[in-house]
């Protein structure tokens, strides 16, 4: 089985200020000691967790590269070709 990495999971969540998907987490821990929940339930709640929070850190980096790679003026654009 390979690893969540669900502390580095928790990092991004951090670090992009992901508020609801920390709060999805906690639901997921607290549904842990409230109720019993067998391992592959709780597996399979947190692998889906990770890959939600996975996909979304895509979606705004691609956005953040998007917006990187937007086209600069070039001197002559911006100042014309007069000397």
């Amino acid at each position: 089985m390979n690893s969540l990495q669900i502390t580095s999971h928790i990092d991004e969540c951090l670090f992009f200020e992901l508020k609801n998907y920390l709060s999805q987490f906690d639901a997921i821990i607290d549904s842990l000691m409230e109720t019993d929940v067998q391992r592959n339930q709780v597996r399979e709640a947190l692998s889906d967790w990770c890959a939600s929070v996975t996909e979304q850190i895509e979606e705004i980096t691609e956005v953040k590269h998007f917006e990187l790679e937007k086209p600069l003026l070039t001197a002559d654009e911006l100042f014309g070709t007069e000397v």
